[in-house]
């Protein structure tokens, strides 16, 4: 540590720091500024963003929600928030209810496009991890159903962490059961259990377990 006689010193001292460093110094102090400003910017961005979005997504649903709803209306509206917002939570949100209505119409064609849609714009670094296994999930459910086993296993790929909810690896023992991977199948029903709270869904699960260990005997 170094001592110094004087305040006048310390000044100097202090000084010559300042120019030995000024470039460093500038540059820092430049890319704090720059940083501040772009996060306010982005902060304000997001919320104009999510405004409109907010106000889209409001006509379409209380369109629906109408006895007597003007089709084209809605349509406009939908259309309008999935171009120019689709990164929001209001898009996703929306099309999870559409995505979920035409699965429930049993048009799983269009279902399907909601969700790949969904999944395209909630991946990604900027991306809503929520809405983006929300979609993996309704994909998986769609493509199970449709027998494309190997489909829904790629999907549910990218949610492979222990903690994940009991339904991911409940739906990737159904799609290794329908490849014949008993026990794969059985490996994932047995995370699926670890992670299942309620009690009427473990007992069905423990019915698929026991049936398939039947048959692998």
């Amino acid at each position: 540590m170094v001592d110094y006689n004087s305040d006048e010193e310390r000044f100097t001292a202090v000084v010559d720091f300042f120019k030995r460093n000024k470039k460093s110094i500038v540059l820092t102090f430049s890319t704090v500024v720059f940083i501040a400003i772009t996060s306010v910017s982005f902060s304000a961005y997001n919320d104009n963003q999510n405004a409109q979005a907010a106000d889209l997504y409001d006509a379409w649903f209380a369109g629906l929600a109408e006895e007597t709803f003007d089709l084209v209306k809605t349509d406009i509206a939908y259309g309008s928030l999935q171009e120019s917002f689709s990164k929001t939570g209001y898009a996703g949100l929306a099309r999870i209810i559409k995505g979920s209505q035409y699965a429930t119409e049993g048009d799983f064609e269009l279902s399907l496009k909601e969700f790949n849609a969904l999944l395209d714009s909630t991946s990604g670094l900027f991306g809503n991890d929520v809405l983006n296994s929300i979609a993996r999930i309704n994909i998986a459910r769609i493509e199970f159903s449709k027998k494309n086993y190997s489909n829904v296993l790629e999907v549910l790929e990218p949610l492979n962490s222990a903690a994940e909810h009991s339904m991911v690896f409940e739906i990737k023992g159904d799609a290794l059961t329908g490849l014949n991977k008993n026990q794969l199948a059985l490996s994932q029903y047995n995370l699926a259990l670890t992670n299942m709270q309620d009690d009427s869904q473990k007992s069905l699960l423990k019915i698929k377990i026991n049936q398939l260990t039947q048959s692998t005997k």
